[in-house]
């Protein structure tokens, strides 16, 4: 009998061509190449300096906690820039676009690696946050009062928040479009109609990042001619002299073909990282396949470019995104080995009427996800009712294959219902894509904050069961909401669950708002600003209220332990009155040592969320509207950003274990 043949594990193609093996194999040698896009710090050379932000990675635990280490590394390791005169005369937002011009048009490394087509890969950076004196006791005064608030968030397992840079989608189809130059253009005419000088400063900064977009272009066009006066192969040579002539022309200017369209979009995407300082999580294409599509269908149609030439140029491209990861590349978990940064892709999807959008360049860019076997860009897909039979079969082929590549979470009926619900206008929904891991937002005209709050579910079970208290730490950290071994219904006990996680609500947002402030006051984003929507017309930036549409999301986390917790109260202490309450909170005192029945009780006869239980989704029903309608009814006071409702566990489950008394769904603390 012939022995069944395992799973098929993803690999490369063996028909990739020699470039792009070399290419993708140098990309994945971090400690032999010589080559690593690894964080380069620039600083004004005051006293003073900023250049690392600790509420940037309030929801990296790792991290922010370390932020002091961060700090003075940076600043030891920074580049020192020659400051234009005048500069400390300027308003803050104007010193940051100073700044950022004279790091990307001076002092951003160019290097163009040998066979690549897409060029442009020295982009993680930590940029000086420009302030004077004065504007960094203010800052340090708000920062230590957001860190300590964060601090014992994450010490109580309650949640974590910060201002998340990335998580946006740019409007990168008008920065094609226009051109820097057009976008220039544009805001040279909005500043003869603004009304006050403020808005006139801004617009000067705008004007400033897009002229410095041009001089980096050109620095790379003058390495690529240098490369092909020194290139002995012919065809590499003609390569290169094609490079210099596109970074000549774009992004300064409009493309004209698709491999114009591809390297303007890569070099505008990629300054993003430069300006935030963050190295690309959240940051994303959106969906490429419809504003690039254009560009291909033009090549092809008049004999300019092949089909696999235009693959050989998203290979390429697909390669670019991947470098972001060389951010952390000596702390071991460089190229993705454990965590990933989430630069989406979105294909497919419909149009307003309703209409199938996929197209050529959809099912190109299925053949190279299948191809490359690389973790950036990450592929979505979205389906609709329209969705075509072929493209169905060939994307459930291709998950196979791939283990789950692209990934499925956005239909559309769902999806904008969703966006909907959240106040997005119905005209704009279908044109949504996601960005990070899976949060729906619409593209080129907003910042929502899709990871900035992170709130533990399991925690307002644990105060409920303890009338506030922690119960490892014997800390009060929420109101008096009663014993509820007095409690003689579950509706009583669901309640006080209630009033614990609205208290922890409170607390969360709290410190989300002052996050909030501090960047907004003194994290200005010019460059990014150019390219959402709104920022320029009302003269604020995009981390200040500019976008069309601002949110700060508030995740939801450890929803199911919350629900079976809560099934199984009701079930098994009201209900069927199988166990006290009190027995319950002791053996969640004990950790269930010594409870082993009770425990095997709680978990194998209590209802479970995710099963079709009735008994556990009606619970998951009420406790999420209540969710949703606390978290609604608050906006950051700074910025006029409304908060929103979503769950987005991620790995944050891992830190809170520890920090979480067993739960009544038979959980122990730890696990």
């Amino acid at each position: 009998m012939a022995e069944c043949a395992g799973p098929e594990i993803w690999s490369p193609s063996k028909e990739l061509s020699a470039r792009v093996k070399k290419l993708r194999e140098e990309y994945f040698s971090f400690h032999q190449r010589g080559f690593r896009n690894e964080t380069m710090p620039f600083s004004t050379g005051e006293e003073q300096d900023i250049l690392f932000s600790p509420h940037n990675w309030g929801v990296a635990p790792e991290v922010f906690i370390l932020s002091r280490s961060f700090q003075d590394t940076l600043r030891s390791l920074a580049k020192k820039v020659e400051l234009p005169a005048g500069f400390w005369a300027e308003p803050l937002v104007k010193r940051q676009a100073l700044f950022f011009a004279e790091v990307v048009g001076k002092h951003l490394p160019v290097r163009i690696l040998d066979g690549e087509l897409i060029v442009g890969g020295q982009f993680n950076s930590s940029l000086s946050r420009c302030l004077n004196q004065r504007e960094r006791r203010e800052w340090e005064r708000l920062e230590r009062r957001w860190f300590r608030s964060n601090l014992f968030m994450n010490i109580f397992g309650i949640g974590n928040c910060g201002a998340i840079p990335g998580h946006l989608i740019p409007n990168y189809p008008k920065a094609l479009k226009l051109g820097f130059r057009g976008l220039a253009e544009y805001f040279e005419k909005l500043k003869e109609k603004a009304a006050s000088q403020e808005h006139k400063l801004f617009l000067d900064s705008l004007i400033i990042v897009c002229r410095a977009v041009k001089e980096l272009a050109e620095r790379y066009a003058a390495e690529a001619e240098n490369l092909a006066r020194d290139e002995k192969d012919p065809a590499r040579c003609s390569e290169l002299e094609s490079i210099a002539k596109i970074m000549r022309k774009v992004p300064w200017n409009p493309p004209a073909s698709f491999w114009e369209a591809l390297q303007a979009l890569w070099f505008t995407h990629m300054l993003v990282m430069t300006a935030e300082s963050y190295p690309g999580p959240g940051l994303s294409p959106g969906r490429v396949d419809q504003y690039l599509y254009p560009y291909l269908q033009n090549d092809l149609a008049s004999g300019k470019i092949s089909r696999e030439f235009a693959k050989e140029l998203l290979r390429c491209w697909f390669i670019k995104h991947n470098y972001a990861y060389d951010f952390m590349g000596r702390t071991g978990s460089n190229q993705g080995i454990n965590s990933g940064f989430g630069q989406l892709i979105t294909l497919g999807g419909h149009g307003p009427e309703g209409e199938d959008l996929s197209n050529e360049l959809t099912w190109l860019l299925l053949e190279v996800i299948e191809e490359m076997n690389l973790l950036e860009p990450k592929p979505n897909i979205r389906l609709h009712a329209n969705t075509p039979e072929p493209l169905l079969s060939r994307v459930a082929e291709l998950c196979q294959k791939t283990q789950g590549s692209p990934f499925l979470m956005n239909f559309d009926t769902i999806s904008e219902k969703a966006l909907a619900n959240a106040g997005y206008p119905k005209h704009r929904l279908w044109d949504y894509a996601p960005v990070g891991c899976l949060e729906n937002t619409l593209q080129g005209c907003e910042r929502s904050g899709t990871v900035d709050v992170n709130l533990n579910f399991a925690k307002a079970v644990e105060l409920a069961l303890f009338n506030g208290r922690d119960l490892r730490l014997k800390l009060r950290l929420g109101p008096r909401t009663g014993n509820p071994e007095k409690f003689q219904s579950f509706d009583q006990f669901f309640m006080a669950c209630k009033l614990q996680l609205r208290a922890l609500i409170d607390r969360i947002v709290a410190s989300a708002c002052l996050a909030d402030e501090i960047r907004s006051r003194f994290e200005n984003t010019p460059y990014l600003s150019a390219l959402i929507d709104g920022c320029a017309e009302k003269g604020k930036d995009v981390s200040a209220g500019g976008p069309e549409y601002n949110f700060i999301t508030v995740e939801g986390v450890a929803l199911a332990t919350a629900v079976d917790s809560l099934a199984a109260i009701k079930a098994l202490v009201f209900d069927e009155k199988r166990v006290s309450m009190a027995e319950l909170r002791q053996a969640v005192r004990k950790n269930f040592q010594g409870y082993d029945i009770l425990r095997q009780n709680l978990l194998s006869r209590a209802p479970k969320y995710g099963n079709d239980d009735d008994r556990a989704d009606r619970i998951a029903f009420e406790l999420n509207r209540f969710f949703a309608e606390e978290v609604f009814r608050r906006t950051s006071p700074a910025t006029g950003r409304r908060f929103r409702a979503g769950y987005l566990s991620w790995n944050y489950w891992i830190l809170y274990a520890a920090s979480t008394a067993a739960t009544p769904d038979g959980r122990m603390r730890g696990t």
